[in-house]
């Protein structure tokens, strides 16, 4: 948000499950603070005069938005109740008609660990859960933490406008850094400062190529799906360009040396890359890092 301006400090609920969802919820709660609205969850239940369920549903309907994120498990069933506390939270939120962003993780392209994923009775009731949010919403799947994060720097400005929340100009989510600070700054603190927007340019080499699978899994890309190239930007920075889809199908039938400017997420994750070492497979932890076009603005 430019300097002078008024700030919306609208207040917002994240609810979630929390033990497998500690991560997620710490992006998410960093980028909206970073959007300069009023973070509320669990993290702010503390002692209060009546239970953690009453306090925790008087919270959320103090607030103007939901944002919700939902993994692999139901969650815990408060005394004489049938649903979870992250069920229950999402009632209180659609009961108060409060606009609703929801975030699922998309588990056919993000590995879970065996001790996030709930079995049993309360499986059967996150399905039905999920099957309930896509038919009433416009779902987002997430993948990594810090694909998460990007999706609610998107999302959660445009949500504001439409509701008529203050958002009087553009909101500046790098605090008047330029792209190419912004860059330089990735470019040596890759994991701090994944997430952030930037307009780039640069020129095609007609070297675009199908991205591998462990690129695509440390950064949340769909595989099969995303391409790759290493190219240098009009700031003089060389870094890998990545993309999905149409936008990906566009890049690869541009003719080399196409100049194009593009709106891009800087991305970085890991993944566990297997080696022999004396006989024995040991699993090593690579780093991937890169841009992730989202829009491209200007072609020849």
């Amino acid at each position: 948000m430019k300097v002078g301006e008024k700030k919306q400090y609208v207040p917002i609920f994240v609810g979630s499950t929390f033990s497998d969802m500690q991560l997620y919820r710490r992006v998410a709660r960093d980028a909206l603070t970073q959007l300069e609205t009023i973070v509320r969850g669990m993290e702010q239940f503390g002692s209060k005069p009546g239970s953690p369920l009453e306090e925790c549903l008087q919270i959320v309907k103090s607030c103007q938005v939901y944002v919700g994120l939902f993994g692999m498990r139901y969650g815990s069933i408060p005394d004489g109740h049938e649903k979870s506390m992250t069920h229950l939270e999402y009632d209180a939120a659609q009961e108060s008609q409060l606009p609703s962003l929801i975030y699922i993780i998309d588990e056919e392209n993000q590995p879970i660990l065996p001790k996030d994923i709930e079995f049993g009775p309360g499986a059967e009731k996150l399905r039905n859960l999920k099957a309930q949010l896509k038919k009433r919403h416009m779902v987002s799947f997430f993948t990594t933490p810090e694909d998460l994060r990007a999706r609610v720097l998107h999302d959660v400005p445009e949500l504001l406008k439409r509701t008529g929340a203050e958002v009087t100009g553009e909101l500046d989510l790098n605090s008047g850094q330029s792209d190419t600070e912004i860059l330089r700054q990735f470019e040596m603190l890759p994991k701090m400062f994944s997430g952030r927007p930037v307009v780039v340019q640069f020129t095609t080499q007609g070297t675009f190529h199908s991205a591998f699978a462990e690129a695509c899994w440390a950064l949340g890309l769909e595989i099969g799906a995303t391409v790759v190239d290493r190219l240098q930007l009009s700031t003089g920075a060389t870094m890998q360009i990545f993309a999905e889809r149409d936008i990906a199908l566009k890049l690869c039938q541009m003719p080399r040396g196409s100049t194009i400017s593009a709106n891009a997420v800087t991305a970085f994750g890991t993944y566990n890359q297997p080696c022999f070492v004396d006989d024995e497979i040991v699993l090593t932890r690579e780093t991937e890092i890169g841009l992730v076009i989202k829009n491209i603005l200007s072609t020849p």
